[in-house]
């Protein structure tokens, strides 16, 4: 894949979490005392995996420090 910033061949990989993660996509980032599913826009991209790393298919360009994930 290109990256639509800069053009140059993206690099195929993992983007991924530490122990327990789970990744998410909102508006606004909540606090740690709200519901996150509660969040203006809230989009689960993984679900929580207790006791193992979440990993989800992405593609880094190192020119643009940009990532595009396939959820």
């Amino acid at each position: 894949m290109k990256c639509s910033n800069c053009g140059k061949e993206m690099r195929k990989g993992y983007l991924f979490s530490s122990k327990d993660g789970a990744f998410s996509f909102a508006n606004e980032v909540p606090g740690v005392f709200e519901n996150a599913k509660n969040a203006d826009g809230f989009v689960e991209i993984t679900k929580l995996k207790p006791s193992h790393r979440t990993q989800i298919e992405a593609e880094c360009c190192e020119e643009c420090r940009m990532l595009v994930i396939h959820y």
